[in-house]
């Protein structure tokens, strides 16, 4: 087999490639590993669709099911890409229920990250075998495709499952790029642009991706130190980006062309509006001090640490830990690239006090997954090797050659057992394919709701009862007031909003908790039993 010798895109090492793999389909991948991605790909999506969220939820779930279809707003950062991707999406012909078509997004969206851990692996693991090399990247793609959080994302709808799916391929062009100029490709740096305009779309979908511009400038100077040189290419990648984030030019307008939008979040329609909602200062109080990252450490990690260590079941992150310390001697600048990215992504999110902060370690876990299909493809490839020198001795060619395989195959097939082991134990908790609590809920309150009544709620449960307003057409009569747009609407408080239709209208309220004393106070109330384990409602009677 005709090899070529070359030196690594990043590292002192060199990697033999197979002419062969000229001829893959994916460009810098061997045909082993990019029919290995695909195959992930397709395993991934299988049990996610299997274990797909059926219809609508609460909380974050139903906003992304309902602002695509209706070209609405979203709550801060407005998430403009996944807006206009999921309004595309959402008129696919695909299944019958628009709900069910959104969580499909993320189910596609995740899995493709998990075949590009496969091609990224594919392109860092230095090992001469492509069998080998695509045997280690692929169960790399799948521990990351039945890891918690991934798998969590990846059956409901949800704007962070795309955005893990662009940064995976922002990933992948970066090392792409480096692999063809150290190719010597005349077009080497289209890697390099394209990489600029997924950024920049990115950030359009999530302003977590703006964390990555760290481990991004590292890389970019690793593989072309004279970059600073080229102002022509940095000129266009400038540009590139400036693109991408153009997309956030939908949010004005659309607020500003009628009629207005069904979810019309903080109604941005002045530039003081836009900058409150993009750059969600209404939820600056939830960020710690960002002076002192590290200050009250302990505390912080013991959170990401419980996050983290779910990721990945038994010797997992060992298995990466092992994958780092091969790329510090095979491809330290790609290390460079993959830990700035990491530790971008945890402290940023051990900093930030959200509801759900477990999918803002989704990056993390991506990375982890590399590093561990890196390990295996070293790990499998020197346990080959030795096999082959132990048995020199006593067997021929041939011998050796099938006890070298032998002895891979047994390495993967125990490596094997990390997603494996992963999908039989997550399988109970992850499948939501019978979770049609939010729908029996909003039946609940439906059937408890007289004609034209006014139901005063909160983020939750305001998100389901959306859904099915403006998505399925239910009950147009009744008024859905939100806890948090009573401010845009101009009530100020709940109470206000109460006085502003008692006596017109029937009023209910799905109370919030931290307010549930203060109504009970205030206001003359009726308890109505909805779906059991969720909210009740409370039907206002009059004043106290």
């Amino acid at each position: 087999m005709a090899v070529s010798i070359h030196r690594g895109p990043d590292g002192p090492g060199t990697r033999r490639v197979p002419a062969g793999a000229a001829r893959s389909p994916i460009p810098y991948a061997s045909s082993e590993v990019a029919w290995t991605a695909a195959a992930v790909f397709l395993v991934a999506l299988a049990i996610y669709v299997r274990t797909m969220l059926p219809g609508t939820s609460f909380w974050d779930t139903a906003e992304a099911q309902t602002v695509p279809p209706t070209l609405s707003i979203f709550h801060p950062t407005g998430f403009p890409t996944y807006t206009l991707v999921g309004w595309l999406w959402s008129r696919l012909p695909i299944g019958e229920v628009v709900a069910w078509r959104m969580n499909l997004l993320s189910g596609v969206s995740v899995a493709a990250a998990a075949a590009l851990v496969v091609l990224i692996v594919g392109q860092l693991a230095e090992e001469r075998h492509r069998v080998t090399v695509a045997a280690a990247a692929g169960i790399g793609g799948l521990a990351f495709a039945f890891a918690s959080e991934p798998w969590r994302n990846a059956v409901r709808a949800d704007v962070h499952a795309l955005h893990i799916g662009m940064a995976a391929l922002l990933v992948w062009l970066l090392v792409s790029w480096a692999s063809a100029r150290h190719r010597g490709s005349p077009r080497a740096d289209r890697w390099l642009l394209v990489a600029s305009l997924t950024f920049g779309l990115g950030m359009g979908n999530h302003p977590l991706t703006g964390l990555m511009a760290f481990g991004i400038g590292a890389w970019v100077v690793i593989v072309d130190p004279r970059i600073w040189r080229r102002w022509r290419v940095i000129l266009a990648c400038a540009a590139l980006v400036a693109i991408g984030l153009a997309v956030y030019a939908y949010i004005p307008i659309r607020a500003l062309t009628p009629p207005e939008p069904p979810l019309f979040y903080a109604r941005p329609t002045t530039f003081e509006r836009f900058r409150y909602l993009v750059f969600a200062e209404q939820f600056r109080d939830l960020f710690r001090p960002f002076d002192a990252p590290l200050a009250d450490l302990g505390f912080k990690w013991a959170d990401a640490e419980r996050v983290l260590e779910r990721q990945f079941v038994g010797p997992g992150w060992l298995v990466a830990a092992v994958g780092a310390a091969v790329m510090v001697v095979r491809r330290p600048g790609a290390l460079v690239l993959l830990g700035l990215l990491a530790v971008g992504n945890v402290l940023y999110s051990m900093n930030f006090r959200d509801g759900d902060i477990d999918r803002y370690y989704l990056l993390t876990a991506l990375v982890g997954a590399v590093l561990l299909g890196v390990a295996l493809g070293a790990v499998g490839g020197a346990a080959g090797r030795a096999f082959a020198d132990a048995s020199r001795r006593t067997l021929g060619i041939v011998g050796r050659r099938r006890a070298a395989i032998g002895a891979v195959a047994l390495v993967m097939l125990l490596a094997a057992l990390l997603p494996f082991a992963s999908l039989v134990m997550l399988y109970r908790e992850r499948d939501r394919s019978n979770d049609r609590d939010a729908e029996r809920w909003v039946a609940a309150v439906h059937q408890a709701l007289p004609r034209d009544a006014v139901i005063i709620s909160w983020w939750s449960y305001s998100t389901p009862l959306w859904y099915h307003r403006w998505i399925e057409g239910e009950r147009p009569d009744v008024k859905i007031i939100d806890e948090r747009n009573i401010l845009d609407d101009g009530y100020g408080t709940i109470h206000n909003a109460v006085r502003a239709h008692l006596g017109q209208r029937p009023v209910f309220i799905v109370p919030p908790s931290w307010q549930l004393s203060t109504i009970l106070a205030r206001w003359e109330t009726e308890p109505i039993q909805t779906y059991p384990g969720y909210s009740e409602l409370l039907r206002v009677v009059g004043p106290r």
